[in-house]
């Protein structure tokens, strides 16, 4: 391979790990001043802007990613709260949850949790030895988590690939393809309509939207990368 296919192969597997890490810190974190000026940063936008093509415009997600860094600017105690008020509202309660973020609920007539699919998850961390950060007090399958999962072995596919080790980059590759198309791309687009149609509208359904979004084109990118390394 040339030095120049070399290093875009790395940029691409150094900005799924970054956008993985991102989803999963605003997904699985309560908001905070540090994690919005992540979010709203300058990384952030070059980062959507390199992985979402002309079939994924990025100008909806940039202007509401501007839209939140003004409101920071203007009022950040208040947009903070609000922030803050939409999260518990969605993730945490006490009330019901508008579209609960585990897989298992998708995944069951019932719409119960640690189902099979939570078993079936579990077997895939373990597989790479993977602990999520906040087992064993929340289940395996919630959103958070998964993509903790795929954080994890991005950070392990762009290691790999740095040390020329290319088969075992091909295998972590694989077997994250392997876990989208068996647990993240089979509930996320559920996950993200029924959060749409919550009584709340100001960061989180966009951000789901655009999870599916990332996913979707990473499955692509995933492919598209095992085919020339």
């Amino acid at each position: 391979m040339e030095t120049t296919q070399n290093d875009t192969i790395a940029i691409l597997l150094a900005n799924r790990h970054y956008l993985y890490g991102l989803l999963q810190h605003t997904f699985g974190n309560e908001p905070s001043s540090q994690l919005f000026e992540a979010v709203t940063g300058e990384h952030t936008q070059d980062a959507l802007q390199l992985w979402l093509n002309e079939d994924s415009d990025p100008s909806a997600y940039l202007s509401l990613l501007n839209e939140v860094k003004m409101a920071l600017n203007n009022d950040r105690e208040k947009t903070l709260e609000h922030l803050k008020s939409e999260y518990t509202f969605l993730f945490i309660g006490p009330n019901r949850l508008p579209a609960p973020p585990w897989e298992s609920v998708y995944r069951s007539e019932e719409r119960m949790i640690f189902q099979e699919s939570t078993l079936r998850v579990r077997r895939a961390y373990l597989e790479y030895g993977f602990l999520p950060s906040n087992y064993p007090h929340e289940a395996d399958d919630h959103l958070a988590m998964e993509l903790d999962f795929m954080v994890h072995l991005s950070k392990l596919a762009l290691e790999r690939f740095e040390e020329e080790r290319h088969e075992d980059t091909q295998k972590i590759l694989s077997s994250q393809k392997k876990f989208l198309e068996e647990h993240l791309l089979v509930w996320i687009k559920d996950f993200s309509r029924e959060i749409q149609n919550s009584k709340t509208h100001y960061f989180y359904p966009q951000l789901a939207a655009l999870t599916e979004k990332i996913l979707q084109v990473d499955k692509v990118v995933i492919q598209e990368i095992m085919g020339v390394i």
